[in-house]
């Protein structure tokens, strides 16, 4: 009878109403995947993925990330995936860093089957976590108040205040929302700044045109990065329509116009057309001043600075006659007098700039009305005396002709057409890139005095030729 039992048994399990225990699956875990340089309070995705071999049936795998560093929120650490055969299941998670840190294996990723099957695998890539940077802006106007017309050079300064191992803040733009009644005349909007890395700042500015100011004027603007996210902002304030009398009204200006006293010293009716631009100075980037507007003939000072300065300013005054700071008339037919100085007290010398120019036009009707050469024209610079400059013709449209000239330095100066073009320059060693300083200096918040002399030239010489003629006459009638 027992004999019979076991043989019944072994004929069930052959024909399979018995069921009998399957072996477990083989599982995997491939590659894991994520950012190794990461922001705190950023989010970042890991990715891996999960194989099974050997499946039978439906397997229900847990697939289960773990923070080893402990550096990372997991809002969902395991994930469910089933197979039905053979195959590979893609698996990822959102992790948020909330502390900063270095560590070497991070994450660990493991798998177990509902069939007992299970493996693990942990990630070797080094993950860093790094404070957030922590952006500033201010920003200021070169003038308070404002009048039609006027242009105002408002400048402002990007700064990323984390401590020394932060991340950089990257993508920086700064945006400008000018209010209604003013325009742009130069600058980029929005500025793209780049990076900036912890304690370092980034600078610009922007030339604004108030072509129809209020009483009240704020100028707001913001800046943007990819890290962090969010936006800072700032504002200034321009009082306006001005009532200042020595406030330019006129669209060529940046800090004064015409009828203002210059800086100087020159006569307060002499001063034509008066136009100030501010550029921030950068070690070994080229500095370029444009100004624009029909009364002023320059339309661009340029120059190399050799050290960081900020923001430096540029002042031409363009005159009715010769400067009151020179003591003789430059050669030639004048077409235009100006002054042309850059910075205070003498800023700009051999020590802080080099590769000064000037760039001018002349209307082709002066030339034309007074039989002019175009390639006659030179610009002049006066020192002690006058000296013609190297000047080239650049461009011409039908109403201009456009010149470059190279400079040694800044002071009163002349555009002129002359008739003898080889009158010799300034020496290399006597111009090299000086602006006069003295000049300058002595001659700011002055007016020029009048000399006169007590002599009189020509006594003795007069004196002689009488008692010659006298003693000729006795002669005679002796």
């Amino acid at each position: 009878m027992k004999k019979l039992a076991v043989f019944l048994m072994a004929i069930l399990i052959a024909v399979g109403t018995i069921p009998t225990a399957s072996a477990a699956a083989s599982l995997s875990i491939g590659s894991i995947s994520y950012d190794t340089n990461v922001v705190k309070d950023e989010s970042i995705t890991i990715t891996s993925s999960v194989s099974a071999a050997s499946v039978s049936g439906t397997l229900t795998v847990d697939v289960t990330l773990t923070d080893n560093s402990g550096q990372f929120t997991i809002p969902s650490p395991t994930q469910q995936v089933q197979f039905t055969s053979d195959g590979t299941k893609a698996v990822s998670w959102t992790v948020t860093a909330t502390s900063t840190g270095t560590h070497s294996s991070p994450f660990t990723v493991s798998a177990s089957g509902d069939d007992d099957s299970s493996t693990a695998k942990t990630a070797s890539s080094a993950i860093t976590v790094k404070d957030r940077p922590v952006l500033s802006v201010s920003s200021s106007t070169d003038i308070s108040s404002v009048s039609a017309g006027q242009e105002v050079v408002l400048s402002y300064v990007v700064s990323n205040s984390a401590s020394s191992g932060a991340a950089d803040a990257t993508n920086v733009k700064v945006d400008l929302a000018l209010p209604s009644g003013w325009s742009l005349s130069s600058g980029t909007d929005p500025a793209s700044l780049g990076t900036i890395a912890p304690g370092a700042s980034s600078s610009g500015s922007w030339t604004v045109v108030a072509d129809d100011p209020s009483s009240s004027n704020t100028l707001p603007l913001s800046v943007t990065s990819t890290i962090p996210g969010g936006t800072v902002t700032t504002s200034s304030s321009v009082v306006g329509p001005s009532t200042s009398s020595d406030t330019s009204s006129s669209s060529g200006g940046g800090g004064g116009g015409g009828g203002g006293g210059g800086a100087s010293g020159e006569e307060y009716e002499n001063i034509a057309h008066k136009a100030v631009k501010k550029v921030y100075m950068q070690k070994d980037v080229l500095a370029e001043y444009e100004f624009t507007g029909e009364e002023n003939p320059i339309s661009i000072v340029s120059f190399t600075p050799k050290l960081n300065a900020g923001m430096i300013d540029v002042t031409i005054e363009v005159l009715h006659d010769t400067s009151a700071l020179v003591d003789s008339k430059p050669n030639g037919k004048v077409y235009r007098n100006m002054n042309i100085w850059v910075g205070k007290g003498g800023w700009a010398s051999s020590s802080t700039i080099s590769g000064p120019e000037v760039s001018f036009s002349v209307e082709k009707s002066w030339l034309e009305e007074n039989d002019i050469d175009s390639a006659n024209v030179r610009l002049m610079r006066y020192t002690t005396e006058w000296n013609q400059l190297e000047t080239a013709i650049a461009d011409e449209d039908s109403d201009f002709v456009y010149f470059t000239a190279k400079t040694p330095g800044f002071s009163p100066f002349a555009i002129s057409a002359v008739e003898d073009t080889s009158i010799v320059e300034a020496s290399e060693d006597e111009s090299e890139t000086s602006d006069d300083t003295g000049l300058q200096e002595e001659n700011e918040g002055t007016e020029q005095q009048e000399e006169t002399s007590n002599g009189l030239p020509g006594f003795s010489a007069l004196t002689l030729i009488g008692m010659l003629a006298v003693a000729f006459v006795a002669s005679r009638r002796k």
